[in-house]
């Protein structure tokens, strides 16, 4: 018995040996992962991670000014120190480079790999503007490196030198990125494309010009003139409105607490299903009191909201001094799809602003659904939009207006489609600007 298992033994030993210079089948090389578009598609569905997920978003806005919670972070007391900093991470930077330097070897057309290149390019684009926005300067990489490459210590090109190669990459994956519209509002297409290098050149163009101490006021206008170019594409492109479905109390907010995104508004979007359990924890981070920050809005935010008629609320005798249940009645309709307030109920059972969470008695709803069911457990499946339509309309207002090429037909394309979905009656062009 001992032979036989010494001669199977060996004769497995030896008899393979014209094999041990393969490379193991459940690893990948680029001569076996660079082959065909499926290849390409199949890595690019891993750029995807570069994008906010759900809890990021629940938690994108705690450190606005029109949000108050239980402390006040670190950024904005002065006791910050680079020790606390997070996000100097550039794996998903490499994983990028890495796919730019090998997608050649597929054997597909020129337009299949423009297009997989295109969306390498959209995502280091994103990649590297959370970058510029967190820490202004910061090194380019657009190659793969090992330790011993002198680049990984350089120091940190200029601001200018990163958006120049940023707006470079959005152009390229806005040429060549496919055009057709994804319903599932999870891919990137060429008019989501175009609609984050509205955001991305509104954010640098106004950044420019009210930030002379960088010294690139100059450029401001090329930069603001871009984000109108982009966001005009979008809208000419007529795949997306604004959705304004009947109820108008309830449009807005189905928006953000729907499991399915609305693809007439919503371009992109954290999708989360039940059905997959992939879920954010929005209603236990807005109505916990221990786990939450306990953020809720300033009424200097609310005070903005305008009347249903179209008049300011600022212009009001008093207006500060207005009870609760007075100054929210007869607003904007996004007003009660943001807060509780009026006849909000959940479960069936009225919910009025709940001072064990909120500070300020404006409670946010706009992204915690009515049902209690996932308050204490990070189980929600609604899904959350990266970018909308409506954000587009306001890049292109705001890009005109910081232009001083606003006109009332841009008003009329813009500001008031959004002001007559929040059932506001005089959606005029004001002719002067609100002093508050």
């Amino acid at each position: 018995m001992k032979k036989i298992i010494y001669i199977i033994l060996f004769a497995g030993l030896f008899g393979c040996h014209d094999d041990l210079d393969l490379q193991p089948i459940d690893k990948l090389s680029p001569a076996t992962a660079f082959n065909t578009e499926k290849d390409l598609q199949l890595y690019a569905n891993s750029f995807y991670l570069i994008l906010p997920t759900g809890n990021e978003i629940v938690r994108g806005d705690a450190l606005s000014d029109y949000l108050v919670g239980r402390s006040l972070s670190n950024y904005i007391s002065g006791s910050f120190s680079s020790a606390q900093a997070s996000g100097w991470s550039w794996g998903d930077l490499r994983n990028v480079n890495y796919f730019l330097e090998h997608y050649h070897r597929a054997d597909v057309t020129e337009e299949a790999k423009n297009h997989y290149a295109g969306l390498a390019r959209f995502f280091r684009a994103w990649f590297y503007f959370d970058k510029v926005k967190q820490f202004g300067d910061v090194p380019w990489y657009d190659k793969t490196m090992d330790v011993n490459d002198p680049d990984v210590y350089k120091p940190r090109d200029s601001r200018e030198f990163v958006m120049a190669k940023v707006l470079e990459d959005l152009d390229f994956a806005c040429a060549n990125i496919r055009s057709k519209k994804d319903n599932t509002s999870s891919q990137i297409t060429r008019l989501v494309a175009l609609a984050f290098k509205s955001r991305v050149c509104l954010f640098e163009g106004t950044v420019r010009k009210y930030h002379p101490e960088f010294g690139l006021s100059e450029s401001s206008d090329e930069w603001l003139t871009q984000a109108v170019l982009a966001a005009e594409e979008v809208m000419g492109g007529g795949e997306y409105t604004i959705s304004d479905g009947a109820p108008l109390e309830l449009s807005y907010r189905h928006l953000f607490i729907n499991e399915a995104p609305n693809a007439q508004e919503v371009m992109l979007a954290a999708v989360n299903s039940q059905s997959m359990r992939v879920f954010n924890d929005a209603n236990w981070y807005w109505t916990s009191a221990t786990y939450g920050g306990r953020y809720s809005f300033t009424k200097t935010f609310i005070n903005t909201f305008l009347n249903s008629d179209g008049t300011r609320f600022t212009d009001a005798a008093g207006y500060n001094e207005i009870p609760f249940w007075e100054e929210v009645k007869n607003r904007d309709l996004r007003l009660e799809q943001m807060i509780r307030m009026g006849d909000y109920t959940r479960d069936g059972a009225a919910a009025p602003p709940d001072f064990t969470y909120t500070y300020t008695g404006y409670q946010p709803i706009k992204l915690a659904v009515d049902s209690k069911e996932t308050d204490g457990r990070a189980e929600n499946y609604n899904s959350l939009p990266i970018i909308r339509y409506a954000e587009v309309l306001l890049n292109y207002a705001e890009a005109k207006a910081e232009l001083q090429t606003f006109t009332p037909s841009d008003w009329d394309a813009t500001i008031k489609v959004l002001r007559e979905r929040a059932g506001i009656q005089d959606t005029g062009m004001p002719v002067a600007a609100d002093p508050y």
